[in-house]
């Protein structure tokens, strides 16, 4: 039964708040609470992950220093903590621990944000990241043909805000939400055929290369599959890219190699990619194989469909799905923020999907259960806490709203594969019965 609109955004209001006094009530004092205990200075943890990139950035521009260098590891952590990683302490992290990771050219499209103290770009950032994850998610909607009420809207960008992953990133100013903004107008300008700026910022968005890699090549095999008609994708992409890649080499050369290296000592120090890291390293690596032959699969069956027909947007939400599972790093929930355009895709075929076959039917439950976990326990523990604190504020209760953060992929990927290979199979009656919005 429908509830009516006035009890469903009540009920989204009670999640907010909930969600909301769980991560910045609970969940960040208690982190905070755990950095202190381990003599580790807190002063940029909110903006955290966006410092590496003023600090370098500053430095790069000012001084032509290399962001790679042991030197400017020391003062990242330094800027952060306090004082630098110490192998004498075992509660510390090893001594590359947050060194610089990006492409370099990240800081160059930083520029006007680097003549700003760090405070004041933690203001601007704070301002910008909400409403571009808000303006994403419209952008999905609209490139995927998808209609919601405005209360129906109201709703998706409030649970879209307070969803982990966003919490997450708008707490440590992420720059994955502004390539996932850069990467659902990408789309959206493909869906509306204009091919030079999806290009462009397709190669904006590379800034976080493990968001982008796949999506990257299934576009460009797309691109290649209608070469007359779709070479501009293809050619702005390239250009756009080749020219950040240069004018960053013009001011650092040698930096792909110091970056490379950057990325194997990132491996050394962070916890593995999500297949790894749940089913271990062996069987893991199987199943990403697995899920990659799928994916890959599916996008070379819709490779000469138009990018406005349901196949195109179910390969789109396959490939950023799979993105998601594949991260380097299994504890980088915030870039599972990629996962939107999955979850908005199957929502708006929800209908259909159940009425499928009991499998179909038993994953989209699952897929259900695990998204809404994170509001629903998030909003008991925020409730327990008036009455039972020091139970609440137990590392083991406040973890459990993110129990899910793991298996909500593995679900949804599970659930897109289904129907990618009934795409694939070809049964006509059912593949369009299954993509029809």
């Amino acid at each position: 039964m429908r509830l009516p609109s006035k009890l469903t955004s009540f009920l989204v209001f009670l999640l907010a708040v909930g969600t909301c006094y769980y991560y910045f009530g609970l969940l960040i004092p208690a982190s905070r609470r755990q950095s202190l205990a381990h003599e580790m200075g807190v002063r940029y943890s909110y903006g955290g992950d966006f410092y590496p990139i003023w600090l370098t950035g500053r430095e790069l521009v000012m001084q032509r220093a290399d962001p790679y260098t042991p030197e400017m590891t020391r003062e990242i952590q330094i800027g952060l903590y306090g004082r630098t990683m110490d192998a004498r302490r075992p509660a510390d992290f090893s001594e590359d621990y947050r060194q610089f990771s990006y492409p370099i050219y990240v800081d160059l499209l930083a520029a006007p944000l680097l003549p700003l103290s760090f405070e004041q770009v933690r203001v601007v950032l704070t301002l910008l990241l909400a409403p571009v994850t808000a303006a994403s998610l419209s952008l999905w909607l609209r490139a995927f043909r998808i209609e919601l009420a405005a209360s129906t809207l109201a709703n998706v960008v409030v649970l879209t805000l307070i969803s982990y992953p966003v919490l997450e990133g708008l707490y440590a100013l992420q720059a994955g939400l502004l390539v996932s903004g850069a990467l659902a107008l990408s789309i959206y300008a493909l869906t509306r055929g204009w091919l030079e700026l999806a290009g462009v910022l397709l190669a904006f968005a590379t800034v976080k290369p493990q968001m982008v890699w796949v999506l990257a090549i299934f576009l460009l095999v797309w691109s290649m599959s209608g070469w007359a008609r779709r070479k501009r994708l293809a050619i702005s992409f390239v250009l756009m890219l080749a020219l950040q890649i240069v004018t960053a080499l013009a001011i650092l050369p040698g930096w792909p190699l110091a970056w490379w290296h950057a990325l194997v000592h990132y491996s050394g120090y962070t916890i593995p990619p999500l297949p790894q890291l749940v089913l271990r390293r062996w069987l893991g690596g199987v199943i990403a194989l697995a899920i990659l032959g799928v994916c890959g699969a599916t996008c070379w069956k819709v490779r000469r469909a138009s990018s406005d027909s349901a196949g195109f947007s179910l390969a789109v939400s396959l490939v950023l799905a799979v993105t998601a599972l594949l991260l380097p790093t299994g504890g980088a929930v915030y870039d599972q923020v990629v996962m939107l355009p999955s979850i908005l895709w199957l929502w708006a075929r929800r209908k259909v999907i159940l009425q499928e076959s009991l499998p179909i039917r038993v994953l989209a439950v699952a897929a259900v259960v695990a998204l809404s976990w994170q509001w629903i326990t998030a909003c008991g523990i925020a409730l327990a806490s008036l009455r039972f604190a020091a139970w609440c504020r137990t590392p083991s209760v406040l973890v459990f709203p993110t129990r899910m953060a793991a298996p909500f992929p593995f679900v949804v990927i599970a659930l897109l594969s289904l129907i990618a290979v009934r795409l694939l199979r070809g049964g006509e009656t059912a593949r369009e019965a299954t993509l029809a919005a």
